[in-house]
């Protein structure tokens, strides 16, 4: 089963939007494409973490990282750390932010592996999203 048939269960439009865009700009043959692909996912990562519109980003995202443990403290410490990576790497390298003082990612083939990481914890956590 490919990713993009869990996007339905992503309620909220911007979100299931974004993914479906940055997969779709991953899939396509034009490596420049990349780029975009990742900026996409990064931006469908920030806003999966207000999903839950009642509460803040911090409480949504708690919410999410809960619901994916289970109540595992060993998980909620892991799913926590990886969000906290990637927004870390999404401000740190030039992916969603362009300013001088950002890391440029000189290597294509670096994407690939930003792509993928990103879109695994997201592919997790859209399958506990109520």
């Amino acid at each position: 089963m490919e990713i993009e048939n869990n996007f339905a269960a992503v309620h909220e439009v911007g979100t299931r939007e974004l993914l479906k865009d940055a997969v779709a700009l991953y899939k396509t043959p034009n490596p420049a494409a990349r780029q975009d692909s990742v900026e996409k996912i990064w931006d469908a990562l920030e806003r999966l973490k207000t999903y839950y519109t009642t509460l803040d980003k911090k409480h949504s995202s708690k919410k999410i990282v809960n619901d994916m443990a289970n109540e595992n403290d060993d998980f909620a410490d892991l799913f926590n750390n990886e969000f906290k990576v990637l927004t870390d790497i999404g401000n740190k390298y030039r992916i969603r932010h362009h300013e001088t003082d950002r890391i440029d990612i000189t290597d294509v083939r670096y994407y690939d592996y930003f792509f993928s990481r990103c879109l695994s914890l997201i592919a997790l956590a859209i399958q506990y999203l109520r």
